[in-house]
């Protein structure tokens, strides 16, 4: 039975003409690498959403036009657009690798992620998108104006993923007694080493043996690095935004406790394996922040 079309919201209401702000505002910040990757005739990933995303928030906040009115500030854009596409690529391929013999999967702060629509999924998959009212809100309006159908089943569930949610995905239909594929993609850098470590708990609390996850991994060092950059180029001290934030141990330790066995990867090697070689870094704040999230690709199994 083909499920296509069936998309559902769960959790507290938000004004579905809102266009994100805060934190989410960063999810502007990625649609817009993606609609620029997809424009490529050598692209790694086709997003055909992205671009709609931006005409629908008033055009790309983070692109030319801002990157041109400060070098440093064009040096982050650079060096974000050069790695996202690698970041993207990498974790597509693990999830069409891991829905092989998995049925749910769980995208946790999916944002304006798309892979609902494009990624082929079989029509008994069941794609759960975790992320606040106000960004899953402002997203459905977008998808519905195109026309957006996805693949297998999408159920949206609005959370606030620094308090309990697990309840509320399992309302949405999660089946915590079924093997599960999640996905943690650019969150980690916005949480402290406490809360990721109450996320993944509650991640591990929720899957079974031989369930999968997939995380960018990035240290509170390395995190400290990005507000350090995003400093010097703003001009101004945000650092504080990412004051302690991260993940205090080896990705390999951190996900032990927790009951996965994993497996890291590398950023430079993999754009090496696609075709799009990673430019070396020098030693700027913002060389040495795009040098240490190369190493935070990895891929762990639910003992």
């Amino acid at each position: 039975m083909a499920y296509g079309g069936r998309v559902t919201i769960n959790g507290s209401g938000s004004s579905s003409d809102a266009v994100p702000t805060g934190v989410g505002r960063t999810a502007l910040m990625v649609a817009a690498m993606r609609a620029a990757e997809t424009r490529r005739a050598d692209r790694l990933f086709d997003d055909p959403y992205a671009a709609d995303f931006l005409q629908a928030s008033g055009g790309d906040p983070f692109g030319s036009e801002n990157a041109g009115g400060g070098e440093g500030f064009a040096d982050i854009w650079a060096n974000f657009a050069n790695y996202a596409p690698i970041r993207t690529r990498f974790f597509d391929e693990y999830l069409r690798e891991a829905t092989r013999g998995i049925r749910q999967v769980v995208i946790v702060a999916a944002g304006l992620d798309t892979r609902a629509f494009r990624l082929g999924w079989a029509a008994d998959v069941t794609v759960y998108e975790l992320d606040s009212a106000e960004v899953l809100g402002f997203k459905q309006r977008v998808l519905d104006g195109c026309g957006a159908k996805p693949e297998g089943r999408r159920v949206a569930v609005a959370v606030d993923l620094r308090e309990e949610w697990g309840s509320a995905l399992v309302a949405a239909g999660f089946d915590a007694g079924e093997p599960s594929a999640w996905l943690v993609e650019g969150l980690v850098s916005y949480l402290t080493p406490e809360q990721n470590d109450r996320l993944l708990g509650a991640i591990s609390g929720l899957a079974v043996s031989g369930s999968r996850i997939s995380v960018e991994y990035l240290h509170v060092d390395a995190v400290a690095l990005m507000g350090r950059a995003m400093s010097v180029a703003a001009g101004e001290d945000v650092e504080s935004m990412w004051s302690g934030c991260g993940i205090g141990e080896a990705s390999a330790v951190w996900l032990d406790r927790f009951g996965w066995d994993s497996e890291a990867f590398d950023a430079f090697e993999r754009s090496i394996a696609y075709g799009r070689e990673l430019p070396p870094p020098g030693d700027t704040p913002i060389d040495r922040f795009t040098a240490a999230a190369r190493n935070g690709f990895v891929i762990a199994r639910r003992r």
